[in-house]
């Protein structure tokens, strides 16, 4: 469970990495690093592939650069809906408790 919370939290980020700058996937790997995933190029690889396939990155080669990867239309929407999901457990998992903030009706 931990590791599929983190594979669909680490799609958000590249996703929200790839709106911010072109990204060769040496730079999404280390951009992913210093928010505490443990990946490298090899285990971004297919996450950028896999993100392609539904339409969500689209990648381009860059002279002096080489391969990089930017967020499509689509994917913009699946960024701003992941916001959107995140924002709404974060509100949930911050409200006061209703069984301790709610009068008691015995």
């Amino acid at each position: 469970m931990k590791r599929q919370f983190l594979g669909l939290l680490a799609r958000v980020y590249v996703l929200q990495f790839a709106m911010e700058v072109p990204a060769t996937v040496a730079m999404l790997a280390e951009m992913l690093m210093e928010y505490g995933f443990q990946v490298d190029i090899g285990t971004v690889r297919p996450l950028l592939r896999a993100l392609q396939m539904e339409g969500y990155l689209q990648s381009v080669l860059r002279d002096g650069i080489g391969r990089v990867y930017l967020l499509t239309e689509q994917g913009r929407e699946e960024l701003r809906a992941s916001r959107e999901r995140i924002d709404d457990l974060y509100r949930r998992l911050h409200a006061p408790d209703a069984e301790t903030t709610a009068p008691n009706q015995a």
